[in-house]
């Protein structure tokens, strides 16, 4: 079973990356992430000026089954506030990717089939099952952005 491991780190135009009220909606995302796929978390210093220290760095351990429960944990948290972006990265032998998720001019439909179709097209050998195909406004390979 092929596993793909993507960093997230959730981001907030309103809120400074120390503010308790944006951590607690961080820690939300989270716990609900949690409940989906294994976490993997690392503390480190978060970078100077940034909006999303605070909290350690968070890895996604996600198998292909996971993806649409990911996807929907995902979404439903963007959809409370446009103030909010999630930024998805994978490295895997020697290539790496990312994607940045923001709510801010696209509907749930859009972020849901953006997201899900970056996530499938990464986990290899996806036990057999098909990718979905791309559709309009889905993003391409690598250093995209939704929203």
């Amino acid at each position: 079973m092929q596993k793909l491991r993507v960093s997230i780190t959730a981001t907030s135009d309103r809120f400074d990356a120390d503010d308790d009220r944006w951590l607690s909606q961080v820690r939300l995302l989270l716990d609900e992430l949690g409940r989906e796929v294994p976490l993997e978390t690392r503390h480190t210093a978060g970078e100077r000026g940034a909006k999303s220290g605070g909290l350690p760095d968070v890895v996604l351990v996600i198998v292909s089954a996971a993806v649409g429960g990911v996807v929907a944990v995902i979404r439903d948290w963007l959809k409370y506030s446009r103030d909010r972006s999630v930024l998805l990265q994978w490295e895997e032998g020697g290539e790496t990717g990312k994607l940045v998720v923001t709510a801010k001019k696209s509907d749930n439909a859009t972020v849901q089939t953006s997201v899900e179709h970056w996530l499938r097209s990464r986990i290899r050998g996806g036990e057999g099952e098909e990718e979905p195909a791309p559709t309009q406004g889905d993003p391409s390979a690598d250093g995209d952005s939704v929203g």
